[in-house]
């Protein structure tokens, strides 16, 4: 018998709670949030998609930067092809590969939003937004303009998401910080498409 996706997010989660116990409220955060930017603004993904890409989104954070280059390397995975400014930035792709791993997660549009969601990318999906939104602004971040921030988004997905990529650019270039090239990709595309950002302040 086929596991559906429902099973999967349980197992996601005993996952967590298992191997990386200090993420979990923060994962739980992500995943609240992101079901409710999908229910809020109708954007038409399972409650089951939404939550595997949020809860599985930082599997490998906790992973030393310094070793995710080559635990990919392991996996047949070339890490060059993300073009990560910093190597902590390869989490996503690491995470991705961990969801493969322990859970059977196959879906190409879950795996991407994991990928993806610590940099943005060019051409990304209304699910990459998503959780990249939900991770940066769910409940438990309390950086200065975050509340802001989370009202944007309820009010209008595309501007809001424009709003948080651009607090996070901001944020890293005020700590002096290199800019990824992914996020300037998707920044670029975020603002020809629809401009408009407000004001904020938060991390990765």
């Amino acid at each position: 018998m086929t596991e559906n996706n429902s099973d999967i997010v349980t197992r996601a989660i005993e996952y967590i709670r298992e191997k990386i116990p200090r993420l979990e409220k923060h994962l739980l955060g992500t995943q609240k949030f992101a079901l409710e930017i999908n229910r809020t603004h109708s954007l038409g993904y399972s409650d089951e998609t939404v939550s595997l890409a949020a809860v599985c989104h930082d599997f490998a954070r906790l992973v030393n930067p310094d070793e995710m280059s080559g635990e990919l390397i392991k996996r047949g995975v070339d890490p060059a092809q993300f073009n990560a400014a910093k190597p902590i930035l390869l989490h996503g792709a690491l995470s991705a590969e961990l969801a493969k791993e322990n859970l059977g997660l196959s879906d190409v549009e879950i795996l991407d939003a994991i990928t993806w969601h610590a940099t943005g990318r060019s051409g990304m999906t209304n699910l990459d937004k998503i959780v990249y939104i939900a991770d940066k602004i769910e409940c438990n971040r309390s950086r200065e303009g975050v509340e802001d921030l989370r009202r944007e988004v309820r009010k209008d997905f595309d501007k809001g998401f424009n709003s948080v990529l651009g607090a996070v650019l901001r944020y890293v270039i005020a700590q002096g910080w290199p800019v990824d090239y992914n996020s300037v990709a998707a920044w670029n595309e975020a603002v020809n498409v629809r401009g408009g950002n407000s004001s904020g302040d938060l991390n990765r």
